[in-house]
């Protein structure tokens, strides 16, 4: 079942919040993305198709506001 906008607004600012601890405890990139990836997966996971492109453009903005840009796949 997708999620609506505000719940993934809130699944998002969560993800925002934990970038920067993951980031502490795993410097490196390749450490930083693998400790991530779930993650981020769950929230696009958990959006409609419509909702899709958003999350994913939301998702490249929390990691390049953290100086993290996420690797294209």
């Amino acid at each position: 079942m997708s999620s609506s906008r505000q719940d993934l607004r809130a699944l998002l600012s969560r993800l925002d919040a934990s970038v920067s601890i993951l980031h502490t405890k795993h410097p490196q990139d390749k450490d930083f993305f693998a400790s991530t990836d779930g993650i981020f997966s769950d929230v696009i996971a958990q959006s409609s198709r419509e909702d899709e492109d958003w999350v994913c453009e939301m998702v490249d903005w929390i990691c390049t506001r953290h100086r993290m840009p996420y690797p294209a796949a």
